[in-house]
């Protein structure tokens, strides 16, 4: 499944990546020095759900990753997302949360069932006013902070709307 967002695509590659991702998925977490060293980046790297490529040039401009968790007693999708410093653009983060929801939310795993997607956000412009606004208009409950003072948020794949990724 592939889907367009302005001048990217969105590519699922969720337990399906290549060698060949899976290399560039690590050189680019290493690159960005996202992760501090290259056997997690290989680990994390089975990991990822949605690849986000520029439309024109074909250049990885971020990814997003799940992963099985526990949370208040019902298993998530711990959802994290890295995208490089100059593709931040203006909804972008949305469109691969949103396509990963939704991608998510109907995808039958072989060993577990999700309730939903756990999103802990360590990264401090995501805990401003406007962003948690942003979050509960789409569905997603605030849980808190965890030890190191970061927004939690959770979203049960229950009763939630298949949004389509806009392109604004």
């Amino acid at each position: 499944m592939d889907l367009r967002f302005n001048n990217y695509r969105l590519e699922n590659v969720y337990l399906a990546t290549s060698d060949e991702q899976r290399r560039a998925i690590g050189a680019f977490w290493l690159d960005e020095k996202a992760l501090p060293h290259h056997v997690r980046a290989e680990q994390r790297a089975h990991e990822v759900v949605i690849m986000v490529y520029t439309a024109d040039s074909n250049e990885l401009a971020g990814v997003s990753t799940a992963s099985p968790r526990r949370a208040g007693g019902r298993l998530y999708y711990a959802y994290r997302m890295f995208l490089r410093p100059q593709h931040r653009v203006p909804y972008l983060m949305w469109a691969v949360i949103t396509a990963t929801r939704n991608f998510l939310a109907g995808f039958n795993h072989p060993k577990v069932q999700a309730a939903g997607m756990l999103h802990i956000n360590e990264n401090p412009k995501l805990m401003k006013p406007g962003i948690r606004r942003f979050f509960l208009r789409h569905g997603y409950r605030y849980c808190g902070k965890n030890r190191h003072g970061h927004d939690i948020w959770v979203i049960n794949f229950e009763n939630q709307p298949n949004h389509p990724v806009s392109t604004h």
